[in-house]
């Protein structure tokens, strides 16, 4: 027939270690152990305790708080500790922990979730945080990353709307229906490229603007072949700074990689300290458009 009254609930007796080599007549509290483990019995209902050899009265006797257990009177040394955590019980209650009352301490550190477990945020569910098992995903419709003083914007993503990012709480890049939109200027590093060899191979892939030579300032010291670029990106553009030493006469000739004007290549500045600029487009690999500034100076 069907259980008449509370449910019982499934588990094992357990018998805590003997705690009585603390008995000392004055101390009232004791951390209750099973095979030299925390344990946590619920409530004093939980828990059978005998003080030499007397049951005690739970809650009048002894509480119980997580795992420390605290007698009302104090154990006197010498008297003998048995107790028992029940494993089943019909007459505990089930404790609902207070508002805010669950710290850090009391979750697992690492918390590990499965993959696919959600955590939601808001009563609308405004964002979910999960792993698919291959990447990390935060849902929301409207994302914001703000500073740790919450007065800042860093970064605004929108659904189907634009993507910001923000410099000292102002708008600098946003995402457009017709590609991006820019406020201010904008600045790519000029990568170094010495000569090795006599040749110049550019890596498309570390910089947009590079100068080519060694020393301070960069300049060339030797006869210079420029070899094809590795990692062309088509639609990359820049430019190649390439100035004189002192001596000058350096010579600097081009891969066919590179294409020119009328399929001439220019001859380059080769007087002392004279700097040349390749303004250049990677429009197909290996299809570099080049126009050439001589002599660059005031």
């Amino acid at each position: 027939m069907p259980y008449v009254g509370p449910q019982p609930k499934l588990g094992r007796n357990r018998e805590v270690d003997d705690i009585s080599s603390g008995f000392n007549g004055s101390a009232t509290a004791f951390t209750l152990q099973v095979s030299s483990q925390a344990v946590n019995p619920g409530t004093a209902n939980d828990i059978v305790v005998s003080l030499g050899g007397v049951i005690q009265n739970p809650n009048q006797d002894y509480t119980i708080a997580g795992s420390t257990i605290t007698f009302t009177t104090a154990p006197v040394s010498g008297l003998s500790f048995f107790a028992v955590v029940l494993g089943q019980s019909v007459d505990s209650s089930v404790v609902t922990p207070p508002d805010g009352s669950v710290s850090a301490t009391k979750l697992a550190s690492p918390l590990d979730l499965p993959d696919n477990q959600q955590i939601r945020f808001g009563a609308g569910n405004d964002l979910t945080i999960q792993s698919d098992g291959t990447n990390a995903l935060l849902l929301s419709d409207l994302l914001l990353i703000k500073n740790a003083a919450n007065n800042e914007t860093l970064i605004s993503a929108v659904a189907n709307g634009s993507i910001e990012l923000y410099e000292d709480n102002v708008k600098k890049f946003e995402t457009a229906p017709g590609g991006v939109a820019l406020t201010g200027g904008a600045a790519a590093n000029i990568a170094t490229v010495p000569s090795s060899s006599n040749t110049v191979t550019l890596d498309m892939a570390t910089a947009c603007h590079f100068v080519i030579g060694s020393g301070t300032p960069v300049v060339l010291g030797e006869n210079t072949t420029f070899a094809a670029p590795t990692n062309q990106a088509v639609g990359q553009a820049g430019s190649i700074f390439i100035k004189q030493d002192s001596t000058g006469s350096r010579t600097v000739a081009f891969n066919t990689a590179f294409k020119f004007v009328g399929g001439t290549v220019p001859t380059m500045s080769t007087a002392g300290g004279a700097v040349d600029r390749v303004d250049y487009i990677v429009f197909a690999s290996g299809e570099i458009h080049c126009a050439v500034s001589l002599d660059v100076k005031r």
